[in-house]
């Protein structure tokens, strides 16, 4: 059993997600301003990054689609050498707080009723 665990983790990169410590994703999190949905972006800082033409930072570019409409929402983001966020644009949303994104995913679980 424990050889396709490994074999997974080589293919897939593991499954942690998140919470797992050797994520090492950046994660933002970018509410709609036509529909008021909170969506969490992840940025790997060793594949994503593209570096800039004057050589001393980085970008990446992501288009973001929702689950409640079609709309894009385009985020620029950039980051000095060390990998550090610099600067964001976003069109068609805004930054928000990871509580903010987690409030709403608390708010869209099916409540249970006993």
């Amino acid at each position: 059993m424990g050889f396709f665990k490994r074999i997974s983790q080589m293919l897939f990169g593991g499954g942690g997600g998140a919470m797992s410590g050797s994520d090492i994703g950046l994660y933002y999190y970018i509410k709609s301003k036509k529909t008021g949905e909170i969506i969490r972006l992840r940025v790997n800082p060793n594949n994503d990054l593209s570096a800039s033409d004057d050589g001393n930072s980085y970008f990446v570019r992501k288009l973001l689609h929702g689950t409640r409409g079609y709309d894009p929402i385009e985020v620029e983001l950039t980051y000095d050498k060390s990998r550090k966020l610099k600067d964001s644009e976003i069109s068609g949303g805004d930054m928000v707080t990871r509580e903010a994104w987690e409030t709403q995913q608390a708010a869209q679980q099916p409540k249970l009723e006993i």
